[in-house]
């Protein structure tokens, strides 16, 4: 009976001390969850609003306003680390835990982060604007064979958007990147030690903090993708591959070996131009000027339109608050034709800010970025360290915009005057496809090369090996001539928020995009092909929308996917392959025909 009782006790002390270790825990979470979301707000008010700032007195005390921010949240980091997650056994406040460990971010490493890591990632961004490549022939195919250096963007970007000349389009992919490989590789390569140490500090695994999610798990998916996307891939190859041979000769382009990056690039900036590589079988005439269905709308106008979208799936008006301080109008002052829409998005608060031109193009930039805007109302609610849901607002937006530009509903909003003919149809979506399925190999392979660079599989010694051997395996794709193994030969797009793992936003939202787009118009009852449905006015997908949104990351990423998909099983590239079924019949039959070899052989070009 005495040891009885002496079990009983004990149990019943082991009982209170876990009870009271899980009330020390969640008074810590919820006292650290204020303090976070007060950070938070404080240094996105001095981040965005440092964005104009030109006044230096002004700038710099707004510098040490996010310094003390900046302590403030790695203190959250360091006392959140104290705590045993063996011990706790709630659920909620175990995942709380191990996002708060993770408050400090980059912040952990005091004044190098400010000195250093800004500077290296603000010196990345600036490698596409910088003016310092020498035109092609001394500037001869310029206008007024004007010789003065050239940015890639967006000046060579534009050469490589028009031009048919193979040698032009080398000289630019090769002076370009001999001209910024040294501090290409300096810049980067402290970003990659820069997240190392970091996660070391905070103990938490590296991936963890580049990616926010099990980058393992995700990296399986990913490639789970790409079995499915290869074959369809490997027909659109050998049909591009077969056209830049006719074009170009087999001294430039082999009819069975990879297909030149420089001629790559030129395909897919060209694919909605007169003359590319469809203007034989699907000339450009055929499809309208899209621009001339928003040509009577203002700016603001068409900002008011996509807002129209969400609204008609449920979603409430945004604000005035939202028009008068969150919608930046664009600088009237200095109108330029490369301004590009931009969204600064800190949760709560997302800021839009649009261009004075008017196209069709940044008619659908503004739906994607509107994604973002709603996705934030919808978390809002949330402890601050759950905004980071997953970047899903990107793959949202994806699912709008092939929606918002469908045939049907252009002509349903009355953007479109007449209705696309099937071979107009048809067109449009051989140079949609030609965009989604030729990027998404390079994305991953973007990807890949970040993870191994952080797990330290590979190291910057022999990146850009690893680089090419991967661009040929996935992509069919080789260097234009020899390249040194010390150069990094990473495109500017590489480099573009590389701190926001932007390269696997793309592939995931180009992919769970089509996944999402093919669940609401299946929830929207359509009755046509895939590539013709519009959602636009489904209150039943608006709510499945709001559903998924209003969780944020409080749930792992597939349960919260599953709000959308009930039979998740991750990232795959079907419902794509069924967006573009048209078009990949037309390509077996093709290939057939021209008896062409699907898949290639190795490469010539030697990386020494």
């Amino acid at each position: 009976m005495g040891l009885l009782l002496l079990v009983l006790i004990a149990g019943i002390g082991c009982a209170t001390a876990a009870a009271n270790i899980d009330l020390e825990t969640k008074t810590f979470v919820n006292q650290s969850s204020d303090r976070y979301y007060r950070f938070y707000n404080e240094i996105a008010a001095e981040t965005y609003s440092a964005n104009n700032e030109e006044d230096f007195d002004a700038l710099f005390s707004k510098l040490n306003n996010v310094k003390r921010i900046a302590e403030e949240l790695v203190s959250i980091s360091r006392q959140a680390a104290t705590y045993d997650l063996d011990r706790i056994r709630s659920p909620q406040t175990k995942l709380a835990l191990q996002e708060l460990r993770t408050a400090g971010d980059l912040f952990v490493l005091g004044d190098d982060y400010f000195s250093s890591v800004q500077m290296n990632l603000a010196a990345l961004q600036t490698l596409s604007t910088d003016k310092d490549i020498e035109p092609y022939l001394g500037g001869a195919n310029m206008p007024n064979e004007d010789d003065s250096p050239l940015a890639y963007f967006p000046d060579i970007q534009k050469i490589v958007q028009s031009s048919k000349d193979a040698d032009e389009l080398k000289y630019y992919w090769e002076a370009w990147r001999d001209k910024n490989q040294l501090w290409a590789s300096l810049n980067f390569y402290t970003i990659v030690q820069s997240y190392q140490r970091a996660a070391k500090i905070l103990e938490v695994p590296v991936h963890k903090l580049w990616y926010r999610y099990d980058s393992q798990e995700m990296l399986q998916q990913m490639e789970q993708a790409m079995t499915e996307l290869r074959p369809a891939y490997q027909q659109l190859h050998a049909f591009v591959r077969q056209e830049l041979h006719k074009k170009y000769g087999s001294d430039v382009v082999s009819l069975n070996g990879p297909i030149p990056d420089h001629l790559f690039q030129q395909v897919l900036e060209q694919a909605w131009a007169s003359g590319s590589i469809l203007e034989d079988y699907y000339p450009r005439a055929q499809l309208p000027e899209f621009d001339e269905y928003v040509s009577h709308l203002t700016a603001k106008a068409m900002v008011n339109e996509t807002e129209n979208f969400y609204t008609s799936l449920g979603f409430e008006p945004l604000s005035a608050e939202f028009h008068k301080n969150q919608l930046k109008e664009p600088n009237q002052d200095s109108p330029h034709d490369d301004c590009r829409p931009s969204i600064f998005d800190l949760t709560p608060h997302v800021y839009l800010m649009y261009c004075e031109k008017v196209s069709f193009r940044k008619l659908m930039q503004y739906h994607s970025h509107m994604a973002r805007v709603y996705y934030a109302q919808q978390k809002s609610h949330l402890p601050s360290y759950y905004f980071k849901a997953y970047n899903l607002e990107f793959a949202v937006g994806e699912a709008v915009v092939l929606s918002a530009s469908s045939p049907a509903h252009l002509t349903g909003r009355r953007l479109a005057k007449e209705v696309l003919s099937e071979t107009a149809l048809m067109s449009r979506l051989f140079r949609m496809a030609i965009h989604t399925i030729l990027s998404i190999p390079l994305y991953y392979v973007h990807t890949k090369v970040m993870h191994d660079l952080l797990n330290d599989t590979v190291d910057m010694d022999t990146v850009n090996k690893h680089y090419w051997r991967l661009m040929e395996q996935h992509a069919g794709i080789e260097a234009p001539s020899d390249r040194s193994e010390g150069a990094i030969d990473f495109p500017y797009k590489f480099y573009v928020n590389i701190d926001q793992s932007f390269q696997t936003q793309k592939f995931i939202s180009e992919v769970l995009g089509y996944q999402f787009y093919r669940e609401f118009c299946k929830k929207s009852f359509n009755r046509g092909p895939l590539h013709n449905c519009d959602f636009y006015g489904s209150l039943a997908v608006g709510n499945d929308l709001k559903s998924m949104m209003s969780l944020g990351s409080t749930r792992p990423w597939k349960q919260v996917v599953g709000k959308i998909l009930p039979d998740n099983t991750g990232l795959s590239s079907l419902a794509l392959l069924e967006y573009y079924q048209p078009v990949l019949g037309w390509l077996n039959k093709y290939n057939k025909d021209a008896n062409s070899k699907i898949g290639w052989t190795a490469t010539k070009k030697k990386i020494v």
